[in-house]
């Protein structure tokens, strides 16, 4: 037997039937098997299956269904999710031998033997791996099937098959098993009397092949008597076989239609033991009508199960094989006879119980379980739905059976649904079908249409009948193809840790369940040997077995509605002397306070969860359903208990005038099962719940039914389930629990659910109704209908907060109330609501702080109007400072309405100082120079404005300035802006961009652009020199020698506003430079000029008049240098020659030369004339010589005097 004994043994099962996993999609195979082929077929037979559970894999099982020549293999696991796991087989016209298939488990693979009427089959599969316990594969849930792999080639390899030919003794009966070397053993049962025994060799296939009949088990001769005296009699019939290792031989057992169970030698081909079951265990009865079953277990030892089929008591006998002295002996472990006569489907013994199906009608089945210690039979709560016709008139009957259909998405499976739709609808539509609901419906309506013509068309009451009748029919059918779809027909024992039985059925498969406490009492309280006063509280509740959960699927039903409604469905009558003779003949309290205790959930046993060791069972997409399954049925199944006690309790109040302390517990349990089963009805939103938490994982499966309860329990604090219900935006749900139970614990939970679903009057509802609310918990609400845009009704709850506030003379929550009123009124841009708001706070921190708030979101929400109209009394400073500041964080695109805001209150309240640093700041940040000039100007206008004593301001970033420019202490005035604006236009002639250039650099630019007019403007707005631009203008003046040049030459002419009206550009360039020379000269001065006069004698050019006449008339002395520094001595000589002649012949007192006669210059310029022979030099000495005399006398003359 197992390991870890069935806890559950004394428990009833209950069968689960979870949502339909097992897909229409398989993996096709088809074999031909070489022996010859049957036509034999019995098209009346039902399906067979069987199935096997891994032994150290727990809740991992494969399952076989065998339709004549066609075997469908599927695996599945409770734990991890399979791939590739369906199989079919189909062995043309060869019939599968169903009973001879079995599965071995080896410590490399799995094996699984098949028999057909003419071929053996050893089928191996990779030996699936064990899930361990580390956290690396705690999220691992998807593994590969062992069906994954498996192919054709596999299959059709000579040492996995061997074909017979038994074509003329057709093949019936069969078994299998793997002896000790692992070879392949089968026996076939042939309608000849005899048994076919093949071995296939582990490794290499290699058959052996041997027959066994019934004269092997007698000498010849006798055999030969025998058939004397006894020719009347036919040979006895093998019904069943079962072949296993037993020490070193193979032992055959075979029961016959006679009831002698007869063990063969293979080794000795002849039968060692036989044993006439009849005599034993029904000497005086019939056999019945179907075939004796043997059945062999083997886990620690090998059991034989037999069931002799009777007329009358059927019986069970389990027999283990063994010696004694030597001698092999069947030693009886236990026998029992059949609770029912039906047909037996099938049979297993696991862990100590034997489980049976019996077919009891067509698509109809009991399952039972015997416990062989005890003999006692228990039965298995199956689900069998029978048609029920609605209690209630309705005026829509196709619509109320299409809610009955639709009322569960995993009750019905599309094939169900498209089976019966098919029965209605013969068109070639039932494939591709996506909205069931519509489709049936249209089905209904067509079968109707097709009857009405059988009606008088005026007849309303026979018309809503038909439509009645066509509605339920389809309903019914829906039900039929439910009920033959789960028909049973085979069963495995998946054991530890769940302890659960899969049931595979016609074309799904379904589970059965140990139930838990109150279900078992449910189920077993007629049972005579439990005579208490709790199964007699459960005969009178449970009187009327008819569950009405489907009455209370509106989630929207408000709480006098669900009570009245609980008692018009579990009404119980007063006068029944079953409960008159309850009520009379005891107290009942003491039972029902103990059915209630039984009744509560313990949540605070969970309390620790996190703590626990929790399964790693149970994970996969089918465990999930099963849980989610059993969960919703136990939650029903109380739910229901609860209802009948509510109203049997008020029943006993009424009637006896007892406390009704009892029917409120019993309306509170009511309500709490409710809420769980409608939870658990929505299937897909259970096991999302169920998916998403792992730690509820318990073994064994019922402890994991049991935290669920406990988790999801909503009578004491719903918080859990509620928090996961608004993760899953079921908020209708969360307030339906909060209209039946208290919700003091989830009330945050609650009232963002009324938000979400777009309520919020009823969130504020409930929490002004709550006067002992301390303020913290106010301040959470506001902060929670802040965070969903329910800006008014947070305002609505902080002043009710601060009505709470005043009696409490709390001043520091006053001001927090004051904070929250403020920045709700802000968003709904109540903006003279905020700034009473900040008026009212006392806390200057806190005020200054929700100014800054204030001020900056209606900056940022272009509310520039509406901030200016306030007055801001004690305040503008600080505005001011939040705006500034909030404007140096920004980039300058971002600051810019800021800055304008700042001047606009600067100008508003006439403080043009300030407007004038704010511009001048505008100026610094500015990204164009367009910009800088426009800044500037504007920051000039107002500070030109103010008395000339206070036209300055302290700047703490200046640009750029040249070192002649001196600004003291970081004052600009006036002049210092005329300066800058003068500087950004300039900028303007490069490029826009060009912000941050200097002056000087600029100055460079503009001269290669030959912007000569601009450049000296700067140049003497900055005190730079003068004298190098028009350095650079005599040389473009000297370039005009060609005609392309003198062209082009007009353009920058234009630049710098000169026009010729068609004169030749190179005169109108030499008058240009006369211009500039002449305007940026000092009087007197001729620092330009001598620039000018240096630049052309450089390039070797004529000096102009007008540069010649200017020199002559303030320093003459200064152009014989220049003359003379470049060699031009005939210049020289002309100049003083000419200067020298004009004094002479000049009676004037006033010098040719001005004021000093350059005595010095004029000598050298003779010694150079000398120097090089030139003529001119003696003239010049003579002439210099007479002045110098003339000089000479006019002085002596002078000093005479």
């Amino acid at each position: 037997m197992g390991e870890i004994e069935n806890p559950y043994l004394n428990t009833i099962y209950r069968q689960v039937v979870t949502e339909h996993f097992q897909s229409n999609e398989w993996r096709e195979i088809l074999i031909n098997p070489e022996g010859a082929s049957t036509t034999l077929r019995d098209e009346s037979t039902l399906p067979r299956s069987g199935g096997h559970c891994f032994k150290d894999i727990p809740n991992r099982f494969i399952f076989w269904r065998v339709l004549y020549d066609k075997l469908e293999l599927v695996e599945y696991s409770l734990d991890m999710n399979l791939t590739e796991n369906q199989v079919r087989i189909h062995f043309r016209d060869s019939p599968v031998l169903e009973s001879g298939i079995s599965v071995y488990e080896t410590l490399e693979s799995v094996v699984l033997l098949v028999p057909t009427a003419c071929s053996c089959h050893r089928l191996t599969f990779p030996r699936p791996n064990r899930l361990e316990n580390d956290n690396e594969n705690d999220n691992v849930l998807l593994d590969s099937s062992i069906f994954s792999n498996f192919n054709v080639p596999s299959i059709d390899d000579p040492a996995t098959f061997y074909s017979y030919n038994a074509e003329l003794s057709h093949p019936y009966s069969a078994a299998s098993c793997l002896d000790q070397k692992h070879d392949a053993i089968f026996i076939i049962a042939l309608q000849n009397n005899v048994m076919l025994y093949i071995r296939m060799e582990y490794i290499s296939g290699l058959p052996t092949l041997k027959e066994i009949c019934q004269e092997s088990a007698v000498p010849r001769m006798l055999s030969n008597i025998t058939k004397v005296f006894s020719t009347h009699i036919e040979n006895p019939v093998i019904n069943s076989l079962a072949v296993h290792p037993f020490q070193q031989d193979i032992y055959v057992y075979s029961l016959d239609d006679t009831c002698e169970l007869k063990v063969w030698s293979i080794d000795k081909s002849v039968y060692i033991y036989i044993m006439d079951m009849k005599k034993i265990y029904a000497a005086s009865t019939e056999n019945g009508s179907r075939p004796h079953i043997i059945h062999k277990s083997f886990d620690d030892q090998l059991l034989l199960t037999i069931y002799l089929s009777l007329s009358e008591s059927s019986t069970f006998v389990v027999l283990e094989p063994c010696t004694d002295h030597g001698m092999f002996k069947l030693q009886q472990k236990f026998y029992v006879r059949s609770p029912v006569n039906s047909r037996l489907v099938d049979m297993s013994l696991y862990d100590n119980e034997i489980w049976c199906i019996w077919r009891t009608g067509k698509d109809t089945a009991c399952v039972k379980s015997v416990n062989i210690r005890n003999g006692v039979w228990k039965d298995c709560s199956l689900d069998i739905t029978a048609f029920e016709q609605p209690s209630q008139y309705s005026s829509n009957p196709k619509q109320t059976y299409l809610d009955k259909i639709f009322s569960s998405s995993t009750y019905f499976t599309n094939d169900d649904l498209k089976n019966a739709i098919a029965v209605y609808d013969t068109s070639d539509g039932c494939e591709f079908i996506t909205d069931y609901r519509t489709k049936i419906s249209n089905a209904i309506d067509t079968k109707v249409a097709q009857e009405m013509d059988k009606y008088d068309s005026s007849d309303i009451e026979s018309q809503m009948q038909l439509i009645e009748q066509c509605s339920a029919s389809f309903y019914k059918s829906c039900l039929d193809y439910r009920r033959k779809r789960l028909a049973p027909l085979g069963l495995i024992w998946l054991g530890s840790p769940s302890f659960l039985v899969v049931v595979v059925t016609n074309s799904s498969f379904c589970f059965l369940r140990p139930s838990d406490q109150i279900e078992n009492n449910i189920f077993s309280f007629k049972n005579p040997d439990n005579e208490t006063k709790l199964n007699n509280l459960f005969n009178v509740l449970m009187s009327e077995p008819k569950n009405n959960f489907n009455l209370f699927l509106d989630i929207n039903m408000s709480q006098k509605s669900f009570l009245e409604l609980v008692r018009s469905a579990y009404m119980f009558n007063s006068s029944d002397p079953i409960i008159s003779l309850f009520l009379n003949g005891c107290n009942v309290l003491d039972t029902i306070r103990l059915l209630i205790k039984m009744l509560h959930a313990d949540p605070e046993t969970d309390e620790d969860m996190e703590d626990t060791l929790y399964s790693k069972c149970f994970r996969s997409k089918l465990g999930i359903s099963v849980v989610s399954h059993s969960f919703h049925q136990i939650a029903v199944t109380r739910f229901d208990l609860c209802c009948r006690l509510f109203t049997f309790m008020e029943l006993n109040s009424k009637s006896y005038g007892q406390t009704r302390e009892y029917v409120v517990d019993a309306s509170n349990l009511a309500y709490s099962y409710w809420i769980q089963a409608l939870f658990s009805h929505d299937i897909k939103l259970c096991e999302k719940m169920i998916s998403s938490n792992a730690l509820l994982a318990r073994e064994p499966f019922m402890d994991y039914i049991d935290n669920l309860l406990n988790y999801t329990w909503p009578l004491i604090d719903a918080s859990t389930l509620v928090e996961f219900l608004l993760q899953e935006g079921q908020y209708t749900f969360i307030q339906q629990i909060a209209e039946l139970l208290d919700f003091n614990k989830w009330e945050e939970t609650l009232i963002i659910s009324y938000m979400l679903n777009n309520d919020p009057d009823k969130a504020l509802k409930i929490l002004k109704s709550d006067l002992k609310k301390n303020l913290d918990n106010f301040l959470k609400a506001i902060t929670l209908f802040e965070k969903y845009s329910y800006y008014e009704h947070a305002v609505k709850l902080g002043n009710h907060a601060l009505k709470i506030c005043t009696y409490t003379e709390n001043k520091n929550m006053t001001s927090m109330f004051h904070s929250n009123i403020f920045l709700n009124n802000l968003k709904l841009k109540a903006y003279r609501s905020a700034y009473n708001n900040i008026l009212c706070l006392e806390d200057q921190d806190r005020k200054l702080n929700c100014l800054h708030t204030f001020v900056l979101t209606l900056l940022e929400n272009n509310e520039k109007e509406e901030l200016l109209s306030f007055n801001f009394y004690g305040l503008q400073s600080s505005v001011e400072d939040i705006v500034l500041k909030k404007a140096r964080s920004l980039s300058n695109v971002d600051a810019d309405p800021f800055y304008m805001f700042l001047c606009s209150i600067h100008d508003k309240y006439a403080k043009y100082k300030k407007l004038s640093m704010t511009f001048y700041e505008l100026y610094l940040r500015a990204d164009t120079c367009v910009a800088q000039e426009q800044y500037l100007r504007l920051s000039l206008l107002y500070l030109e404005i103010l008395n000339p004593n206070d036209a300055w301001f302290v700047t703490v970033s200046l640009p750029f300035l040249s070192k002649t420019d001196y600004v003291h202490d970081g004052i600009i005035q006036i002049e210092h802006l005329k300066k800058l604006c003068w500087l950004a236009r300039a900028r303007q002639e490069i490029e826009d961009s060009t912000t941050n250039m200097d002056v000087q650099s600029v100055i460079s630019i503009l001269l290669m652009k030959h912007k000569y007019k601009d450049v000296m403007r700067l140049s003497k707005m900055w005190n730079l020199s003068l004298c190098q631009p028009l350095r650079e203008l005599v040389k473009t003046c000297l370039s005009l020698v060609d005609s392309e040049e003198c062209d082009k030459a007009w353009i920058w002419l234009a630049d710098n506003g000169v026009s010729g009206n068609g004169i030749d550009s190179g005169k109108i360039a030499w008058h240009f430079l006369e211009t500039l020379v002449n305007r940026y000269e000092e009087e007197g001065k001729t620092l330009i000029h001598y620039h000018v006069a240096d630049e052309l004698l450089r390039h070797k050019s004529f000096l102009p008049n007008w540069i010649v006449k200017t020199f002559k008339e303030r320093n003459v002395g200064e152009l014989l240098q220049l003359y003379l520094s470049y060699g031009e001595l005939i210049n020289c000589a002309d100049l003083i020659l000419e200067l020298i002649e004009k004094e002479i012949s000049s009676d004037d007192t006033v010098s040719a030369f001005g004021k000093t006669i350059p005595v010095d210059i004029i000598e050298c310029v003779i010694v150079n004339l000398k120097h090089n022979n030139l003529q001119a030099g003696d003239e010049v000495l003579n002439k210099y010589k007479i002045f110098y005399d003339k000089i000479v006398a006019q002085e002596n003359k002078i000093k005479c005097f």
